[in-house]
């Protein structure tokens, strides 16, 4: 029995992601690029607020010497330190939310872009329920759909889209029935990719003479997407604040009065993400259509070139104004002693 899934709370952003889509394949008439140029789009309405993050980061750097100066007055009293380091930074502008709303928005964009990629026929193809489940009824009596295929096109659909692909009969018989329309069936390959395929590692799929043009290329695909990702975190750095120095480390030392000091909760945080991403990216690239690899090689490419432009126009101007009052600090110091 075919079970529709169940309304939830996210069915409208999913039936409006599925929308644009199907807009955008209308158009484009290539499922890849439909990935690609929707993902495009929606980096570009998210990146202002992203700009505004990475901004308010960079100018963090400026209040850097104050918030090291609270932690060591009120290295005994965390609650105080944080009263104080709170004051400063809404006195100076600088907004911590500001960093985390285009962090959820980006996650929310990842969750709900999952199911219009894992049900193309009823979010881009914009097929009813009730017809994918009379075209897999249709299938399944035939056995050109499995048991398991059948129960859940509720929640994956691209094996249906396989057997419209593969069989004329039963394209021929829904058409008929009105079940579908040609222009309905979306075809998921791009660059000689079958994007409805799950990547897999599995040397009889990759190294088999019938199946290694299908998964080697999706395999080359995950590799990639989990390369930029590597070069889009190791970027990400360039806009943390400054790093703790040898001669700062050797100060605390000899010092522990000076422990504290330096931005260490960012630097742990970066390295929990180092840890974190890769292994969530590579669970769902191997557990996912490779349409979801696409999805998110595009991000990770869209993210390299924001960071690069985020440190071109904000931290790096911002890191020359510190070094040269660090230098006329040390000058002043000099000439003091």
């Amino acid at each position: 029995m075919y079970y529709p899934v169940l309304l939830g709370i996210m069915d409208p952003l999913y039936n409006l992601f599925g929308q644009l889509m199907s807009y955008l394949y209308d158009w484009l008439q290539n499922y890849g690029l439909v990935i690609i140029v929707f993902n495009v789009i929606l980096k570009l309405l998210i990146m202002p607020l992203s700009f505004k993050s990475q901004k308010s980061m960079a100018r963090q750097q400026f209040l850097q010497d104050d918030i090291n100066e609270i932690k060591r007055v009120y290295a005994k009293d965390p609650q105080k330190a944080n009263e104080a380091q709170m004051q400063l930074m809404r006195e100076s502008g600088v907004s911590m939310a500001s960093g985390c709303l285009p962090m959820v928005l980006q996650m929310l964009v990842l969750f709900a872009i999952w199911p219009p990629i894992q049900r193309p026929l009823h979010y881009i193809g914009q097929v009813a329920d009730s017809s994918i489940a009379s075209i897999g009824g249709y299938a399944f009596e035939h056995g050109l759909l499995s048991q398991n295929a059948f129960s859940n096109l509720g929640r994956n659909d691209i094996p249906l889209l396989a057997v419209l692909r593969d069989s004329a009969q039963t394209l021929g018989e829904s058409v008929q029935q009105g079940w579908i329309q040609l222009r309905q069936v979306i075809d998921l390959n791009f660059l000689g990719m079958d994007l409805g395929r799950t990547p897999s590692f599995d040397p009889g799929k990759l190294f088999g003479a019938e199946t290694w043009r299908t998964y080697i290329p999706l395999l080359i695909l995950v590799i990639v997407m989990i390369g930029t990702q590597f070069v889009a975190m190791r970027m990400g750095k360039i806009n943390m604040p400054r790093q703790q120095s040898k001669e700062e480390k050797e100060r605390e030392k000899r010092n522990p009065a000076k422990s504290g000091q330096t931005p260490k909760q960012a630097e742990g945080m970066m390295k929990s993400m180092n840890i974190v991403m890769p292994v969530m990216m590579i669970f769902m690239a191997f557990t996912l259509p490779a349409a979801m690899a696409l999805f998110w090689l595009v991000s990770n490419v869209m993210a390299i070139v924001q960071t690069y432009l985020t440190y071109v126009l904000y931290t790096k101007p911002m890191r020359e104004i510190l070094d040269k009052q660090d230098a006329e600090k040390l000058v002043s110091r000099r000439r003091s002693s």
